[in-house]
């Protein structure tokens, strides 16, 4: 898998996304990808932050497939390291996306007891952060108007969304699967507010350090020790 990947991206090649359609609950699996569109990942907004060194995250989506992200470390390291932490400990083993909006995010990660709260990396909490909250950026979630509180939840953002910018912790962007993200983000039922219309499994999550070498997670109760 990492040579693969290492191939496609130094060569610059195109990724292929598409939206997906909803056909029923009974079917909500059985999507095709019609009239796909090419997207050279350069010109994503965070095409100049990709790497062959950064570390490559997978999201095995169930019955879905795929999607793979870049974190970006040298964006919001801690939020990284965080994040890495938890896919380590398997955290995030048959967990959901539990929220979903469409033309919005999807967001996952949702655990009972996260074992840490760390400060928000974002430019409104007094930290450059200048990663845009575009189409495939990975970000932290956060409790109410605490800047402080993000923990083990993540979004994935499904379109641009500007307002986010300064006020969650970019840290990270997809690189393939944009039509699961498109198909997962078309779940979305107004009825139930922003639970998908069917269970959107997580069978697992793996990275791929790449060499990079994570520091320990800087919890905000050791901060405060």
């Amino acid at each position: 898998m990492k040579k693969i990947f290492m191939v496609v991206l130094s060569l610059v090649l195109v990724f292929t996304f598409a939206g997906c359609k909803k056909e029923d609950e009974v079917a909500a699996f059985e999507f095709d990808v019609p009239d796909s569109f090419n997207v050279n990942i350069q010109e994503l907004t965070y095409g100049k932050y990709v790497s062959l060194s950064n570390p490559v995250v997978t999201i095995n989506v169930r019955e879905m497939g795929e999607i793979t992200l870049q974190l970006f470390p040298s964006i919001a390291p801690n939020t990284v390291n965080s994040f890495i932490k938890y896919i380590q400990d398997g955290s995030y083993t048959n967990n959901q996306f539990h929220r979903v909006i469409n033309e919005f995010m999807i967001q996952g990660g949702l655990l009972d007891d996260p074992v840490c709260t760390i400060a928000g990396e974002m430019t409104n909490n007094d930290f450059d952060n200048e990663l845009s909250h575009t189409l495939g950026v990975l970000s932290m979630a956060r409790v109410g108007e605490d800047y402080d509180s993000a923990s083990s939840q993540f979004f994935i953002v499904h379109r641009t969304t500007l307002s986010l910018d300064g006020e969650y912790a970019s840290f990270g962007g997809v690189v393939s699967g944009f039509h699961i993200l498109d198909y997962i983000a078309s779940l979305n039922d107004a009825e139930v507010n922003e639970i998908p219309i069917v269970p959107v499994y997580i069978d697992s999550i793996t990275v791929d350090l790449n060499g990079y070498v994570p520091g320990n997670q800087i919890c905000i109760t050791e901060e405060a020790d």
